[in-house]
């Protein structure tokens, strides 16, 4: 029973750590960008906190963030063309790396940690 329990609580700790690799604060080092990646009821978010398009600031740009072990999926908006796109993140040594996929072609952006 010990070890059952012990096994429950490594997993559980594991499972928060990996939630947090990515919540923070992030430069996009576009037009003195800043997004924070927040958690909301189980889920991550990205919002712009801080711009030089006042326009932006405050608004969502990242979405449906799902861990999928070594990397998170889901979908980044990309305010110049008003559209949401596929986006696949992981991150490495305080900075993320973002790949955005537009049909068959794909893009890859990096963000230091903020």
């Amino acid at each position: 029973m010990r070890k059952a329990f012990i096994l429950l609580a490594l997993f559980i700790s594991l499972t928060a750590y990996s939630q947090s690799d990515i919540v923070g604060i992030w430069n996009t080092e576009k037009e003195n960008s800043i997004v924070e990646i927040y958690e909301d009821n189980g889920e991550l978010f990205g919002k712009i906190i801080s711009s030089d398009r006042a326009e932006v600031v405050g608004k969502i740009n990242l979405r449906n963030l799902q861990n999928k072990g070594d990397h998170w999926e889901g979908e980044l908006f990309v305010f110049k063309r008003r559209s949401w796109y596929d986006v696949s993140i992981y991150e490495e040594n305080d900075t993320l790396y973002l790949v955005i996929s537009v049909g068959f072609f794909e893009k890859e952006v990096q963000w230091p940690r903020g």
